[in-house]
């Protein structure tokens, strides 16, 4: 018995454009256009464009047979769908249960049933493929010659419906999105003859190609990489917002460490620096996943690389601060990791190896694969440099960028790792004329005594925040040393870790009062 004969196959394909155009395209512009008055954004019109492709494919099967180059071009406009409703599905996936733009159907808002629709259609050709056996309907896949096929009653209404509404979806696009070089708007107006048209949306085609819109920004300036942003940096003191800066502390000692800091590959700088009151030792932490405990005389006393490519991006570990017995370092997407010291007769052999690439022994991960993300909400779309640690919870300054300005003192619970607060930096201190504090760019960070000393590249100031109200409570230029990546306080000391040329020194300056 032939499953899938030329009556059969001509029943499904007329359904199926029914299903991908005449159906979904004809409720988005019909009901939720004219009825709702919902406007399509861009990415909206680029889908529908994706499904009509596909209707049109399957109108001329039905009219020609089924021919490779159908089949093709209808796969091709699957795949093209799929990339658009991923790309426009991505922008809310950050976002909280429930949310997003538009109505919904079954919990899924309607930008998002593009991803089913397309992937219905690429399993129905496959299938279709596989089960075309009758001659009629396979004998023409490679034909040269054009032949034209009869039409149903069906056929012809579906084709009928499915013209209406591409001749209806036409005229909605010049209603709200305009001619040519307007282009329709990211957040539209409901559709109506009052809509304006722009061209903006041209604009950003200047911009990096990214699934995630607007969430993509710049990457921040890593101390020690030397790697270029947009803002600029002033080294002057003077030239910051504060009407007044205190002198520099005096540096009361400074030492080259004489080991390398290396991470995955062999990859990356020193980026973190943390204090262990508990027992007098310090961590250093590099770029791409190296952590080394030492001495009070910075001298290595233990080290490991963790398993960098697998498991949650940290992309660059830019800051650490110990918490009880464990260093955690934190990427500037703030997700996290943890590594602690413990006996050799401890270590569970198969976690080490799945844990580190390369270790000294007597580390382990006490998360061992979990590296928490710590989601923020006013700081979403800002990356942290800097990471200290008060009582029972974690602190970070979020860094401003080419699209946000500003900085967001966050909080984040030990306990559970999720969010307590995000508090905008203020500042106590008087301000110049028409000045703000917006453009501080804090690189480096410890905490001491409920206050979060902060080092500014930009002004190469020193910032005393107090963390109960995230005000400023004082500042201090800085003395003159190399790039400053990292701070940890010790007693009555803080030590800055710095890049000159290719050397890593540990810079000891006097804690301000």
């Amino acid at each position: 018995m032939k499953i899938l004969n030329e009556k059969n196959f001509n029943f499904i394909m007329t359904t199926a454009v029914l299903l991908v155009l005449a159906i979904p395209v004809g409720i988005a512009n019909f009901y939720l256009g004219y009825v709702i008055g919902e406007g399509p954004c861009t990415l909206c019109w680029w889908e529908r464009i994706g499904m009509i492709v596909i209707g049109v494919g399957g109108i001329l099967v039905l009219r020609y047979g089924l021919r490779a180059r159908y089949v093709a071009f209808i796969l091709f406009g699957a795949a093209y769908g799929l990339f658009m409703t991923l790309r426009h599905s991505s922008f809310s996936i950050y976002r909280d249960v429930g949310m997003g733009f538009g109505g919904d159907i079954f919990g899924a808002h309607t930008y998002t049933w593009g991803i089913l629709v397309f992937w219905v259609v690429v399993v129905a050709m496959g299938l279709m493929m596989l089960f075309a056996k009758d001659e009629a309907v396979a004998v023409g896949l490679f034909r040269k010659e054009t032949k034209v096929k009869a039409l149903n009653t069906y056929s012809k209404f579906v084709i009928f419906i499915s013209l209406i509404v591409v001749l209806s979806n036409a005229v909605q696009a010049l209603i709200s999105a305009g001619y040519p070089p307007y282009s329709g708007k990211g957040d539209p107006e409901r559709i109506s003859l009052n809509n304006t048209w722009t061209a903006g949306v041209w604009d950003r085609l200047k911009k990096p190609l990214s699934f995630v819109g607007a969430n993509v920004v710049e990457k921040p300036f890593i101390a020690g990489e030397n790697n270029q942003i947009s803002l600029k940096f002033s080294p002057n003191p003077q030239d910051g917002a504060f009407v007044s800066v205190k002198p520099a502390p005096e540096i009361l000692n400074q030492k080259e460490l004489d080991f390398a800091i290396t991470g995955f590959m062999g990859k990356g700088v020193a980026s973190g620096l943390a204090y262990n009151a508990q027992n007098d030792t310090f961590a250093i932490s590099n770029t791409e996943g190296g952590v080394y405990f030492m001495d009070a005389n910075f001298t290595k006393t233990a080290y490991a690389i963790i398993d960098k490519p697998n498991g949650r991006n940290i992309q660059k570990a830019v800051a650490s601060t110990f918490i009880g017995d464990m260093l955690v370092t934190t990427g500037f997407n703030k997700t996290i990791f943890a590594v602690r010291q413990v006996d050799k007769d401890k270590i569970d052999a198969y976690k080490e190896w799945n844990s580190f690439r390369q270790t000294s022994g007597g580390l382990e991960m006490p998360w061992y694969r979990d590296r928490p993300a710590l989601l923020t909400i006013r700081a979403k779309k800002q990356y942290v440099l800097t990471l200290a640690a008060a009582n029972d919870s974690m602190y970070m300054l979020s860094v401003p960028n080419d699209r946000v300005k500003g900085q967001i003192l966050i909080k984040v619970n030990n306990k559970d790792r999720l969010l307590s607060s995000e508090t905008p930096l203020s500042s106590a201190l008087e301000l110049k004329d028409s000045r703000d504090i917006k453009d501080y760019y804090f690189t480096a960070g410890s905490i001491s005594e409920g206050v979060f000393y902060a080092y500014s590249k930009n002004y190469n100031t020193l910032v005393l925040i107090d963390i109960a109200t995230a005000k400023i409570i004082d500042a201090y230029a800085m003395p003159k040393m190399g790039e400053i990546s990292a701070l940890a306080i010790k007693n009555d000391s803080i030590f800055a870790l710095t890049h000159e040329s290719d050397k890593v020194i540990i810079v000891q300056i006097k804690k301000p009062e």
